[in-house]
This record gives structure tokens, sequence and C-alpha cells, in this order.
């Protein structure tokens, strides 16, 4: 019998002793599980209420300007609502998997385009609140206004901020969340101030230059954008270091190589316990926590771990 063999019994045989410890990974499965819930929720509400509030703002815009339902587009709130819409359809499986897997991680591409709605979404909500509450408050909460305006950010930033992605956003992160802002900025200005509506261009719609030049007006927009983006995923990364250190609060700061394949057997018993057969995954973030505690190679507790989702597959079989 070598050593590795030995050791699993050792590890199976102290399991066995002590049932509770696996109980105490419970906080896991209603962590994860809450979170994804919340998550799913709040996105399907803003992909509902986004697409009733783009739909009625294009028929708004056939209607009663009589003019094609696409000119609708040239208000950002549908730009941000529109993007938030894509977002959330995205993750809405991811969601639904994280339910069944209390596993909800997101893929860093659709991390991003979830945080580039998130702050296309939110400078909209915060013009409305800061500028067009007090200038034309029917145009700010009148009708599915208040759907679009409000709810569908508020909610849009619940699932943000409900999310475990594990991904810390980084400077140049903040920057890119503001292209979308200032792409439609530079559209505007240039539609509205260099060619003029009466040349076929936009009209002020926002008003803006009723109160500032354009050279004034842009770099104070663009920094609040900036603000904005940078407020998001600050409050995100801090948000991910807390949840981080609730889910190895478990764990005690010194753990030798023994206790730390104890804890990956553990592991797996409870994934088993959540998971089928067909759906179980390895948390190989976990994993490579408990052996950076234990200063062991990563791989040597991906034996232990499966061992014990087997083990308890095998039981559950048996009953």
């Amino acid at each position: 019998m070598n050593v590795k063999t030995k050791q699993i019994e050792r590890i199976e045989k102290v399991i066995r002793e002590n049932v509770s410890n696996i109980k105490s990974y419970d906080y896991l499965t209603k962590f994860f599980r809450r979170r994804s819930i919340i998550a799913l929720c709040s996105g399907i509400l803003t992909l509902v209420l986004a697409f009733n509030g783009i739909v009625a703002g294009v028929i708004r815009t056939i209607e009663v300007i009589n003019a094609n339902g696409f000119l609708s587009f040239i208000y950002y709130t549908m730009i941000a609502n529109t993007l938030a819409m894509c977002s959330i359809a995205f993750i809405i499986p991811f969601a639904v998997d994280g339910i069944k897997k209390r596993r909800f991680v997101l893929p860093k591409w659709v991390a991003m385009l979830h945080y580039l709605a998130a702050t296309s979404i939110s400078i909209m909500m915060v013009f409305v609140l800061a500028f067009m509450s007090w200038a034309s408050p029917e145009n700010a909460f009148g009708g599915s206004n208040l759907i679009m305006h409000i709810f569908c950010p508020i909610l849009m930033l619940i699932s943000f901020f409900q999310i475990e992605n594990r991904y810390i956003y980084s400077v140049k992160d903040r920057f890119i969340g503001c292209i979308p802002f200032y792409i439609y900025l530079i559209v505007y200005f240039i539609e509205v101030s260099i060619i003029g509506e009466v040349n076929g261009g936009w009209p002020d719609i926002y008003q803006i230059q009723a109160y500032m030049s354009s050279a004034l007006a842009i770099p104070i927009l663009m920094f609040m954008e900036l603000g904005i983006s940078w407020l998001i995923a600050s409050f995100s990364n801090y948000l991910t270091k807390k949840r981080e250190e609730k889910m190895f609060e478990y764990w005690k700061k010194d753990i030798d190589p023994i206790e730390a394949k104890i804890e990956a057997y553990g592991l797996g018993n409870m994934m088993s316990q959540i998971n089928d057969k067909n759906s179980a995954i390895i948390p190989l973030d976990i994993l490579d926590y408990i052996a950076q505690k234990a200063n062991i190679d990563k791989n040597d507790l991906i034996m232990p771990y499966v061992k014990g989702l087997i083990n308890k597959e095998q039981e559950k079989n048996i009953e």
C-alpha cells in the first residue's frame, strides 16, 4: 500500500468520525444559491421592463412625433437600456446554472459587458436625477420613463453587485466602462453643435447648450461618467474581496497538508450532496486557496476532493 493510499484512508477515517465537518460547508450552498436567485430575479425584471420601455419609446416616436421609430434611439435612455437588456440576456443562463451548481461565475467577457451596461445605465439615471428631474419632471418620471430612468438602473445595479465573477476591475477597465457614453457624447455634440438641427442634425434634446457651451459640457459629463464608472468598479472590488473572505472564513490561518486534504475531501462530499453526478464541478479557486494555506500543490487536493465526491455519490446510490 503506497503513501498516498494511506493518506486517503486516514482522511476518510477522520471524515467518518466527524461528519459535522461536512455539514459546516452548508454556508457555501446557501451563500451562492441566495445570490444567484437574487441576480436571476433582478435580471429578469430588468430584461422585461427594459424591453417594454424600449418598445413604448419606439411606438411613442411613431405615433406622437410621426417619425421613424428608430429616431427614438437618439435618446441615451434607449441606448443604455438596450445595452442593459443585452447583457442580462447573456447572464440569465449562467444565473440558472448558478442556482443548480451553487457556483455563479461569469466569463470575463460577459462580466465586462455587464459592467459596461451598469455604468452606462447609471450615468443616465444620475443625469436624470441631477438635471432632468427639476427641469422637466414629466420627461424624467412620466409614464414608461420612470421605469427606464429609475427602476431598470436600480435593478441592473442589484444584479451586477450580486453576481460572483471574482473579477477585480482595474484602472483600464474603469476607462473601458466609459466607452459607450463617451461615444454617444461625441456623436451627440457633432450632431447638435457641428451639424445642427437646421442642417439635418439632432435637436438638442437635453437642452445642454441652453445652460453651457459644448467646450464646458463635454469635459464635465465625461468626468461624471468616469466618476460613476470608478465608484461602481471600486464597490464591486470591495464586495468581491469581502465575499472571498466570507467564503474562506471557515478555514484556519494555518493548516497542515493532511488537514488540507481532509478539507478537500469534505468539500467533495458537500458538492456531491448539492449536485447530481452529471453536473459536479471541481472548485479550483477554493482548492487553490486551501493549497496556499497549507503550502502544498493544488493538484494534491484534487484526488481527495474527487474521492469525497465519488464516495458520497456511492452512499447516495446505496441509500
